[in-house]
């Protein structure tokens, strides 16, 4: 390898336990669940425990797939972050937890799922298809389209949707979901810009150029609407919760060039849990 090489060429991010649930692709479930949790707990809507693990498993599944994909095909190892990484060195693993979650949902849709959840999560698994076609894996298409991580949030929100069905005060819980799991991506892939530059064209960084910049804004602006909405809307622990992660999400994007990314990306997943403490204050 000539100087050069050595010298652009990126030093492989080392272990740290808390990466885990990022670079196995656990962080993605847990989010959607936690979401759906407390979108149930402010609107009354129950939340079965079967339908639940089916969402748990289908998305894992799904992020797991993902990794498995971009890892057959990634073009520049030398700029691959330790997610993708883990990902080449641990395939066996990845196969195992996808075959689990494979095995998990048969179980499931053996023992039965409430016909109207079957409905909805027929819908949104077509909307999947076509979103893994246009943005992860384009068949038909010569590059990914831009614009995956506003398709991330509506995903997550549906994930929500298809466990609760709709109605007047869901919606727009799930429009805040969106929001804020589409956030949660953008906030990355600005960390993530030259990974993007040589795996991934269809990354926000790649087609929004003064995403850095306006990220900040954009994050003080939600998450002052977050809290106003928690004031005045109702629906106060869900509002809370969104405000705080809005609130960790800006001030990660802020201090994001004293962190890796992949600590930056695990430390962002982890500031999509914040219902889990503040519904706990709130009614525990």
């Amino acid at each position: 390898m000539s100087a050069e090489q050595a010298m652009t060429e990126h030093v492989a991010e080392s272990f740290r336990w808390w990466f885990v649930p990022s670079w196995l692709g656990l962080d993605a479930p847990c989010v959607v669940l936690t979401w759906t949790w407390a979108t149930s707990r402010s609107s009354d809507a129950a939340l079965p425990i079967r339908p639940a693990a089916a969402l748990f498993l289908v998305v894992w599944s799904i992020y797991l797939t993902d990794r498995l994909i971009d890892v057959a095909h990634c073009r520049d190892w030398s700029h691959a972050t330790g997610r993708l990484r883990f990902g080449r060195e641990w395939r066996p693993l990845f196969w195992a937890c996808l075959s689990f979650c494979i095995t998990g949902t048969l179980a499931i849709l053996w023992v039965g799922l409430p016909v109207e959840v079957l409905g909805r999560a027929a819908a949104v698994g077509l909307g999947v298809g076509l979103h893994f076609l246009a943005f992860v894996m384009p068949v038909f298409l010569r590059e990914k389209l831009p614009g995956k991580e506003f398709g991330v949030g509506l995903f997550f929100a549906l994930g929500a949707y298809s466990c609760l069905g709709a109605t007047r005060q869901t919606l727009p819980l799930f429009g805040s979901i969106a929001l804020v799991v589409a956030f949660n991506c953008l906030v990355i892939a600005a960390r993530d810009a030259s990974s993007d530059r040589a795996n991934d064209p269809g990354g926000a960084s790649q087609w929004w150029q003064t995403m850095n910049r306006d990220l900040l804004w954009i994050g003080i602006a939600l998450t002052l609407t977050a809290l106003f909405a928690a004031n005045f809307v109702g629906a106060t622990a869900f509002y809370l919760s969104l405000a705080a992660a809005f609130a960790a999400l800006t001030v990660l994007h802020r201090y994001a060039c004293r962190l890796s990314g992949d600590a930056l990306r695990a430390l962002a997943d982890f500031a999509l849990f914040t219902p889990i403490p503040v519904f706990g204050v709130m009614y525990w």
